[in-house]
């Protein structure tokens, strides 16, 4: 993960759904030259003008300097606000190239080293079997599990609010990780929660001070703050949306946590923000450096998304770029380097894609540079029946979320193993070993070259967000009525997660109940393994003694695995 901040259970919910500055104040937009690329920029968001609708702000810089801002839609619905160039939105994980910024100051200026145990400075977190150094959480290698996750499955909803002290004592309450640390890469807003914390235990300073002072205003961003408070008032901020029914509806950004997320900012300071990586007025060369430095896990995992940016070369551009999302935010932040080009976006709908509209207008501004080329169509032909057959299996791209290929004479076949339904959906080929799940959304399953006749794994490709890698896993032989679901009827406490769910018997299904979460059904799969896809608890392996009694489960989710519950009655 990306993975950019995109929840796993809304994009594939979509899947079995198929398969089945220099300004603080608001001003009207400035006076840009009438160029062709202004004018065709200015016709990409068209669409989402609109006096009724949330909407997008974005602007352009090139050679340091702004070339085009616009804005189309409303910043509030209720009180019929345009968004103005410079509204202020939360950007969601944008932020978290600001957090490893922060953290490589303290670095240059030898507070704090890379290498250093990550408890050294938060001592309160549980001591892993392998140490959790700085690197690894600007690296997202520190498989931690994912704090956003925990709170859903401790029964938090989604607009409970999240303050920072609540977030920082369910991380310290964890007793187990994803994998050790420097093993793997998996996305993780933890990661950088921890780092914002480690800054303002080093510094003596809150985190949004120490930004403000050492970094933004510096720089000339005035209107961009780290604030933890929910309350706080933001001039000019913009209110998030989703689409409900013919309208839209608000969405509470709940949480107070800082430094994965919390930024709030304008398209003219994160300009003046991509001008500051050409002037270096705020930050010195080991920063930079190490801003760029781009390292790989043990096994071999690139860190696509390390320091809070993923350097993509796009057409022949190298490009630094990094999306966001959070309640109804979205957000693209992107530079082409040998240019002195940033480009912004910002909306205030759950249902726009930034990073489609970023990569066109990359290539609307600066397609007549020399190096820049449209990549070779790939030679491929269809895959045979014989080709599909070397994919055909299970890959588990989360906890409990398993695609099921399969293949006959009419293509190849998806379906989401054990969700309501299980229809199969033949699905399309758009190139070598890639078939499309849907065009709008842009999903597709892009699966690794056979090795002994089989493909190893898969990578679910979120248009051009990025991709969640899937591993190849075996199923065992297994008749569902062979369990006796009484036996793991009970009332489950976790210490981690500080909460409970009682398992009983409805109808002849293992329900879960939980007393702030609707109830959901648990669908056995394997020997004491069950799935919850419509609950927080997405995979369940229940434990014995060695008396074959149930004493207690493990619990995981997306980026959240074995949690442990202890059976408390019978």
């Amino acid at each position: 993960m990306m993975f950019s901040n995109f929840p796993a259970a809304r994009l594939l919910g979509v899947v079995v759904s198929l398969s089945l500055t220099a300004c603080s104040g608001l001003a009207p937009a400035p006076d840009f030259v009438d160029e062709p690329e202004t004018r065709a920029a200015q016709s990409l968001i068209e669409p989402w003008k609109s006096d009724i609708a949330p909407g997008v702000a974005v602007a352009v810089a090139m050679e340091g300097e702004p070339v085009w801002m616009d804005a189309a839609g409303l910043a509030n619905l209720e009180h019929a606000v345009p968004i103005a160039p410079d509204t202020v939105f939360q950007v969601a994980s944008v932020a978290k190239q600001f957090t490893a910024f922060a953290v490589l100051l303290l670095a240059s200026e030898g507070a704090i080293s890379l290498d250093d145990d990550i408890r050294d400075y938060i001592p309160e977190l549980f001591e892993p079997p392998q140490p959790v150094t700085v690197r690894h959480l600007l690296d997202h290698a520190g498989g931690l599990r994912e704090q956003h996750t925990l709170t859903t499955m401790a029964g938090w909803l989604d607009d409970d609010i999240r303050t920072r002290d609540q977030v920082m004592a369910l991380n310290a309450r964890q007793r187990g990780v994803n994998f050790p640390a420097g093993s793997e890469i998996e996305y993780s807003n933890t990661g950088y929660t921890l780092l914002a914390e480690l800054v303002a235990r080093i510094s003596g300073m809150s985190f949004d001070e120490f930004t403000r002072t050492r970094m933004f205003e510096p720089i000339g961003m005035t209107a961009t703050r780290f604030d933890g408070d929910r309350n706080a008032l933001i001039r000019g901020r913009a209110t998030s949306y989703y689409p409900s029914r013919d309208s839209f509806a608000p969405i509470i950004a709940a949480g107070e946590t800082i430094g994965s997320t919390g930024l709030h900012t304008n398209a003219p300071d994160l300009l003046a923000w991509g001008r500051n990586f050409e002037t270096r007025d705020v930050g010195n060369a080991f920063v930079f450096d190490q801003m760029a430095e781009r390292n790989h896990a043990d096994n071999g995992d690139a860190a696509i998304f390390g320091r809070g940016q993923e350097r993509r070369i796009h057409n022949g551009l190298e490009t630094w770029s990094h999306g966001g999302r959070d309640a109804g935010y979205r957000s693209f932040l992107l530079r082409v380097p040998a240019h002195g080009f940033t480009l912004v976006i910002l909306s205030n709908r759950t249902d726009f894609d930034t990073a489609d509209l970023a990569f066109d207008l990359v290539d609307l501004f600066l397609g007549d540079r020399p190096e820049y080329r449209l990549p070779a169509s790939p030679d491929w032909t269809p895959a045979t029946r014989a080709e599909l057959d070397q994919y055909v299996g299970h890959y588990e791209v989360y906890p409990g979320i398993i695609f099921t290929i399969s293949a006959n004479d009419d293509g190849l076949g998806f379906a989401q193993y054990g969700a309501p339904g299980g229809e199969t959906t033949i699905l399309p080929q758009i190139g070598p070993h890639e078939f499309r799940l849907s065009a709008t959304p842009d999903l597709a399953l892009v699966f690794e070259a056979p090795q002994n006749a089989q493909s190893p794994g898969l990578r679910y490709r979120i248009g051009l967000h990025g991709t969640i890698p899937g591993r190849r896993i075996e199923l065992d032989p297994f008749d569902p009525a062979s369990m006796n679901l009484a036996d793991y009827a009970g009332v489950y406490e976790s210490a981690e997660l500080a909460t409970r769910y009682v398992l009983n018997v409805q109808n002849g299904v293992l329900v879960a109940d939980h007393a702030r979460r609707p109830s959901f059904s648990l669908t056995p799969y394997q020997t004491d393994s069950f799935l919850g896809l419509s609950g927080p608890l997405q995979a369940i392996a229940f434990t014995r003694d060695a008396s074959g009694a149930v004493t207690g489960m493990t619990a995981s989710a997306s980026l959240a695995e074995n949690v442990r519950f202890e059976r408390v009655t019978p």
